[in-house]
């Protein structure tokens, strides 16, 4: 995708260290005095308090009081109301006018695979090129071994995102060196991992896929799409206790930003089994939807994977499909209606399924009740998503899977209302949405100011009536909601460290955001009567932030910071300072 990436690596060490806080209690005010229940009524398990909750029901209700009985909310309103639930095992916590929101929905996002690489070489936070090669070159120091295996640089640093393996072979000419992009689309190979691979002058491009060249025909050291598999294929996949400990890693993080559900956005057989041991060992700590990777070559695996019964059975629900429609804008493997500027012939990127396979896919997922999750960049991806779901339309009438189309980078606004028409939930990634060194270094020279300018069309997507849903993409960029909902209000960068504004008129207000991140994305999870919301009767997944988001700049809002989380009524994260 399109973002530089520097947060994540910062917050992954920090926000594990802090796990260490869970379930120690040590910071949450003690009890207040025991009161004795109403006769016949149940007392709560807890007490929340003297807070601000904003419950991002229909009505928008601000109340100050929850209370919760084992995994469910049993009564909100003020703190006289939830009162006579205080029983004498009661806990009690004096929230002293903190916010609490529903529990943040992720609509898209990489558990399993981000918690690999928060163990690997992460190099996201290589902002320069002396940086980025400072990094390599200590994690070779520090990953000894056959394979060099990391990820995260950032494609920006290097004309047309297109590094050269001469400057790995400087670090190392014996050793193979393996490194994805920030954007999980391309891969820079020294020439020690190219030779294991037999990748020479005279190596077609596979289907759908590019080896990048020098003059000479040789190959240069960046590959995209399916070129990275030439290489990836040869690396040990990792261990089923590698990928529990991932996803350990991985959820840790999300409970320390009060993140309570996910849409896994793409897996394969052994992600799927990783959350279901995960879940049998009782330690995972979200509700998750599943969307398995689809291809018309992995169909039939693909669907003996998915279980739409599934929906709406515990935490776990394994019932959608994920298809990449398109790449990416960085690599000009992105699907455009208009041909990119700085190529010849002209080129227009690509489509991964051609527009038959595509509508034939997904009117037969719409078709099983399978939900269609599909990655879209360009605006000729995504009017073929849209043209494949009115297909379904067509085909089978109206449904209930509640397909989405994420990323949407460019969208043609002749397309913008097709959203509403077709129900097709609009998942963005609002953290791209400024001007940061790919839209400036790679995007703008590729396919000029005028497409730039409509990029991440989130308010007028809004404004045509589309459901908007909020995902990260992590681990491409930040897992933080709140970076997220900052850009989405700003449309500038979050360090504050680039300058300028993109499309100040896309634009979009607080609630639009936070509805993005709790009850819009619930619903797109098939879980809107169980949560989303703080209602009496869902689920208390709860997020308790330290200051109130409405009072505080556009600026400021990644600044505050999430001081609990409570997850089926139970604090699965606790970040109070320590009393004095």
């Amino acid at each position: 995708m399109t973002y530089p990436r520097p947060l994540r690596a910062a917050l992954s060490t920090a926000l594990v260290t802090t796990l260490a806080l869970i379930c120690a209690c040590t910071g949450i005010p003690p009890p207040l005095p025991a009161a004795v229940a109403p006769q016949g009524a149940t007392p709560a398990d807890l007490l929340l308090l003297n807070g601000r909750v904003h419950t991002m029901d229909a009505q928008r209700s601000v109340v100050t009081a929850v209370a919760i009985r084992g995994e469910r909310i049993v009564a909100v309103g003020d703190d006289l109301s939830v009162e006579p639930l205080r029983g004498p095992a009661t806990r009690v916590i004096d929230l002293m006018g903190k916010l609490v929101l529903p529990g943040f929905h992720d609509a898209h996002a990489h558990p399993v695979s981000g918690g690999l690489e928060m163990n690997g070489c992460a190099l996201d936070d290589g902002r320069t090129l002396d940086r980025l090669l400072g990094l390599v070159r200590a994690c070779l120091a520090e990953h000894p071994g056959d394979w060099l295996i990391g990820s995260g640089w950032d494609m920006s640093l290097f004309p047309a995102g297109n590094p050269s393996k001469t400057a790995l072979d400087a670090l190392s000419a014996t050793r193979p060196i393996f490194l994805m992009a920030a954007d999980g689309h391309s891969a820079w190979a020294n020439s020690a991992a190219l030779a294991r691979a037999g990748i020479d002058g005279a190596t077609p491009n596979p289907a759908k896929g590019i080896i990048e060249r020098d003059t000479s025909g040789a190959p240069a050291g960046t590959l995209r799409e399916s070129a990275v598999q030439l290489v990836a294929r040869l690396i040990p996949e990792a261990t089923p206790a590698e990928l529990r400990a991932a996803l350990g890693r991985a959820t840790a993080m999300a409970s320390a930003f009060g993140i309570t559900s996910v849409i896994e956005a793409s897996a394969r057989k052994n992600t799927l089994d990783a959350y279901r041991a995960v879940l049998a060992s009782g330690e995972l700590p979200l509700r998750v939807v599943v969307s398995v990777a689809y291809t018309p070559a992995t169909r039939e695996a693909a669907l003996a994977l998915i279980d739409v019964n599934s929906r709406g059975r515990g935490q776990l629900h394994v019932d959608a499909a994920k298809i990449f429609v398109d790449g990416v804008l960085e690599g000009e493997t992105a699907a455009l209606l208009d041909p990119y500027l700085d190529r010849k012939p002209e080129h227009r990127g690509q489509m991964n399924l051609s527009v038959d396979e595509l509508n034939a896919a997904v009117v037969e997922l719409d078709a099983r009740g399978i939900q269609v999750h599909m990655h879209a960049i360009g605006d000729r991806a995504v009017r073929a998503a849209l043209d494949a779901v009115q297909a379904a339309r067509t085909a089978n009438g109206p449904g209930n899977a509640r397909h989405h189309i994420a990323h949407l980078q460019l969208v043609h606004p002749a397309d913008y209302p097709r959203f509403a028409a077709l129900d097709v939930t609009a998942n963005f990634q609002a953290l791209w949405a400024f001007p940061d060194g790919y839209i400036v270094n790679i995007n703008t020279p590729a396919v000029g100011k005028a497409r730039v300018a409509r990029m991440y069309p989130i308010g007028s997507l809004h404004r045509a009536g589309a459901r908007i849903v909020g995902g990260s993409d992590w681990n491409v960029s930040s897992m933080n909601p709140l970076d997220a909902i900052q850009v989405a209000l700003t449309r500038s960068d979050p360090t504050g460290v680039r300058p300028g504004v993109l499309n100040a008129g896309e634009r979009v207000d607080l609630d639009t955001m936070l509805a993005a991140y709790t009850i819009n994305a619930a619903w797109l999870m098939h879980q809107e009567q169980d949560d989303g919301s703080i209602e009496v009767g869902k689920y208390a997944d709860l997020a308790v932030l330290d200051k109130d988001l409405f009072s505080v700049p556009p600026e400021e809002i990644n600044r505050v910071k999430v001081v609990t989380t409570i997850f089926n009524g139970r604090i699965v994260y606790l970040n109070l300072p320590k009393p004095e």
